[in-house]
């Protein structure tokens, strides 16, 4: 028996160190991912192949260091999983080389790490993970070298005694991280264009910045104003692929569903606790503000969308060929609305339809906002102002058909606030909607171009333009005609407030009625006579008044009936009586709310209403009167200087200082001249 014994325990003894080998080694696994939506949630994330992968054995001191020995490589599988097999016991460093990430062209950054990652703090260090989850930008806010340990920005340190546990990474080609601009830069805005176009598909930016929002302006009130800039060194490539969306709004590092809002309030907006002074949309103040450089800032190719922005350079700042969604974006302007110089045309559309809503430009000397040809505009709460040339520029060109802009504010402006049409008459405009906006100071208010037919201007505030508030371009041969202008607001407009011919005697004076209803095909708006009145009664009791106002016009056609008053009449009782436009011309603009507030200066023309011409061209209308007492002037408290304003006015304005004024419309929307005043008889 003795001789089996001494054989088992050599057998054993042979034994012995390929077991205790065996239980030395282990597998290191993982599997790196896409993070397509960049809110490092696994249940968003789908796997990646091809991904090198290394692991280094640490040499002790738990850094990544020069004396950490390179141990093996590996490639992701179809599946996405790496695996390091017969690791001996100790620690090791898993690093990602995300360059090798596909497609070639294109270069994510980290937004997942494993337990032990080295993730960067705001504070520019590096912490280690205790958990798995955010890792936004790997170990430091510098773009990854994988030639070493010691450049790999994405890394886990992991025990070979945690070898059952995944370390898994993901990455995102839609994250922004970096403010720098260059070729090659990882979590810049460059690579992120250069992503979208190369990986395909919907591509959403996430400004997850590794930074701290820097102190832009000087202090008020103790608090600083906070965004990030970035200063571009050359053009942006064009967005090449479809659903491609810049985003400026700032997310947080640790957790990047969370917004930062660095910059918070809305343009104009001041300070309140009342909740009814934030009922009016105004633009939110971006954190992200772009320089861009040569004669082109943002071009869609290809559909997009752009968002929470500031943006100003040389050129033209936003260039849609394709259908383009604007919303909340400054152009020619800081975040904090400060003006900046320089520009061309804030927004240029040449193909597609583009959406546009709260977006500000400024100061861009040949447009604020031009649509092409082809192309169309979908506008909502625009502000465009100090935009266009004198003689040939404008706030808003439309060039196009079947445009529409509306609740907007154009202002200020050198040249016309908005022109429909080449100047020249080499391209009319048709089909496009003007409607309940604001058109103020502008060279002239609305100018049509030669061959224009079929837009409607309505429901406006059109004032203070020094060429009149609506008037034509010059033409040969083919007069703009079927316009459509309806229940809009003048008030104190250079010239007439409708203005059809301005190479007329005296502009300045009202169009008297030419008695005729025969078309003039070569006439502006085919010739349409204004209508004249006959009669203004008003009847005054207890309770209210009202006027009865009648005239005479063309059969079948409709009449509006303006308020005016007598503005001599008015002036000589209260020579020192202000003006509105003198107390809100301190503000760059004139918002909805500050529009509604507003009561009617002296020698306007305020809508009233309208009706129809019997079959032998006579009508008539009454309407209420309103009439301010000194004691309802002072029982209202919604804004005090108004409401003194609008007393001394209207208590001055008695019924026979006022006067009433009409324009006629045809059946087509051919528009006419407002006729001559006519006082309550």
């Amino acid at each position: 028996m003795l001789p089996v014994v001494r054989g088992a325990v050599a057998l054993w003894a042979a034994l012995v160190p390929v077991m205790v080998g065996a239980q030395g080694a282990r597998a290191i696994t993982g599997t790196i991912y896409d993070d397509r939506a960049a809110l490092a949630v696994r249940s968003d994330f789908v796997a990646t192949p091809g991904v090198t992968v290394k692991l280094y054995r640490d040499g002790g001191d738990r850094k990544p260091s020069a004396d950490d020995a390179s141990v093996a490589t590996a490639t992701t599988n179809a599946a996405g999983v790496y695996t390091f097999a017969d690791v001996h016991d100790g620690d090791y460093w898993v690093a990602v080389d995300s360059r090798s990430i596909k497609p070639v062209e294109a270069w994510p950054e980290q937004t997942f790490g494993p337990t032990g990652s080295l993730c960067t703090r705001l504070n520019g260090s590096s912490q280690l993970a205790y958990f798995e989850g955010s890792c936004i930008g790997g170990r430091t806010a510098a773009s990854d070298d994988s030639s070493s340990l010691a450049t790999s920005e994405h890394v886990a340190l992991i025990a070979s005694s945690d070898s059952g546990k995944h370390v898994d990474f993901a990455f995102s080609h839609n994250i922004v991280t970096s403010t720098a601009d260059g070729d090659r830069i990882q979590g810049s805005l460059r690579q992120f264009v250069t992503n979208a176009n190369a990986v395909g598909g919907p591509s959403r930016m996430r400004f997850v910045p590794l930074v701290q929002a820097p102190e832009q302006r000087d202090r008020i009130m103790g608090l600083p104003t906070l965004w990030w800039a970035i200063v571009l060194t050359k053009p942006l490539p064009e967005l090449t692929d479809a659903d491609t969306v810049i985003d400026g709004a700032a997310y947080n590092l640790l957790s990047p569903a969370s917004s930062v809002n660095a910059h918070p309030g809305r343009l104009g907006e001041t300070a309140t606790v009342r909740p009814v002074d934030r009922t009016v949309p105004l633009i939110d103040k971006p954190e992200l503000e772009i320089t861009f450089a040569g004669t082109e800032g943002i071009v869609c190719a290809a559909r997009c969308g752009i968002r929470s922005l500031a943006m100003h350079g040389n050129g033209a700042g936003i260039i849609a060929r394709d259908d383009t969604r604007i919303e909340h974006v400054l152009l020619g302007a800081a975040p904090d609305g400060e003006i900046t110089f320089g520009g061309t045309i804030g927004v240029q559309v040449e193909k597609g339809v583009t959406l546009a809503r709260h977006v500000l430009i400024t100061t861009q000397s040949r447009a604020g906002l031009l649509v092409g040809p082809g192309a169309r505009v979908d506008g909502e709460r625009l502000e465009v102002n100090r935009c266009g040339e004198l003689q040939t520029g404008g706030g808003i060109v439309l060039l196009s058909d079947g445009s529409t802009i509306k609740h907007s504010v154009i202002s200020a402006n050198p040249g016309a606030g908005i022109i429909l049409g080449a100047l020249d008459g080499s391209n009319p405009a048709h089909e496009n909607t003007i409607d309940t906006s604001t058109i103020s100071s502008n060279q002239a208010g609305v100018v049509f171009s030669a061959g224009s037919s079929r837009n409607a201007i309505t429901h406006n505030d059109i004032m203070w333009n020094r060429l009149g508030g609506v008037t034509n371009a010059p033409y040969e041969t083919n007069p703009p005609r079927e316009n459509r202008l309806s229940a809009n607001r003048f008030d104190e407009n250079g010239l007439r407030p409708i203005i059809h011919n301005l190479a007329v005697e005296n502009p300045n004076e009202l169009l008297r009625s030419a008695g005729t209803c025969g078309l003039i095909p070569t006439a502006v708006n085919n010739g349409i006579a204004t209508p004249r009145l006959t009669d203004v009664k008003v009847d005054m009791d207890a309770v209210a008044a009202r006027v009865t106002i009648r005239g005479l016009a063309c059969p079948n056609q409709t009449v509006e009936l303006y308020q005016s008053y007598v503005t001599s009449g008015i002036r000589d009782k209260q020579p020192d009586l202000p003006r509105v436009r003198n107390e809100r011309m301190q503000q760059e603009t004139l918002t909805n709310q500050q529009r509604e507030m507003a009561l009617p200066s002296v020698g306007e023309f305020n809508y009233l209403g309208s009706t129809n011409t019997d079959p032998e061209g006579k009508f008539e209308a009454t309407f209420p009167l309103p009439v301010v007492t000194d004691a309802a002037a002072t029982t209202t408290t919604a804004d005090e200087e108004v409401n003194i304003w609008a007393s001394q006015v209207l208590t001055a304005a008695k019924p026979s200082d006022r006067a009433f004024s009409a324009l006629a419309i045809d059946a087509t929307g051919n528009t006419s001249e407002m006729s001559v005043r006519r006082q309550v008889d």
